[in-house]
């Protein structure tokens, strides 16, 4: 389904008089906390090193960082608060991701951030863009948009309707997680090592 689409059957699932801005707004919240909370995907991205420079702008929201490594180095997590444990740490501060050791050289590609993807953001000047939460889950988008419109209506009845249908498609997302093979398990049943 593309914004668009999604847009449309909101509206003939409960029509409503709020702009699409405001509707919108609303699917950027339900997507956020669907890739906070249960779309959970892995991803890095790679930068280069630069001497001297200790703090590096994070392109997502600091509480997606999984892990730091720096020059082949993985780093471990350090509170600014606390007194410093290891040698080699990073610390997330308001203006981005600072490392330690400062750099001393250029590194290309030395510093690699594994994080959970964030989504890109659904906006009005791209009515036909195509959310990343998997297609056969864009219900999930709708019914949970529907839930904060009713509740904008104060409609009781439709926010617990909503909400079930919302509650419903969580619970077949988590069930299509755990049925995908992760792939085939060859047992060893006449005792021969195959190796």
């Amino acid at each position: 389904m593309t914004l668009q689409d999604i847009l449309d059957e909101i509206s003939e699932k409960y029509p409503h008089s709020l702009t699409n801005g405001s509707v919108i707004r609303k699917l950027n919240q339900v997507q956020n906390e669907l890739f906070r909370t249960t779309f959970r995907v892995k991803t890095a991205s790679i930068y280069d090193l630069q001497k001297g420079v200790f703090v590096y702008s994070l392109p997502f929201p600091q509480t997606n960082v999984i892990e730091v490594v720096v020059d082949g180095r993985e780093l471990n997590y350090q509170d600014y608060r606390q007194k410093s444990n290891s040698p080699f740490y990073y610390f997330i501060g308001t203006t981005g991701l600072g490392i330690y050791p400062i750099p001393d050289e250029d590194i290309v590609s030395g510093l690699s951030i594994f994080y959970f993807r964030y989504p890109a953001q659904l906006s009005e000047e791209s009515l036909d863009a195509v959310p990343e939460l998997d297609q056969d889950f864009h219900m999930l988008l709708v019914y949970g948009a529907l839930t904060q419109i009713a509740e904008n209506y104060a409609d009781g009845a439709m926010v617990n309707n909503f909400t079930e249908r919302y509650n419903g498609l969580i619970e077949e997302f988590h069930k299509a997680i755990n049925e995908t093979p992760k792939g085939l398990l060859i047992e060893d049943v006449m005792g021969v090592d195959l190796r």
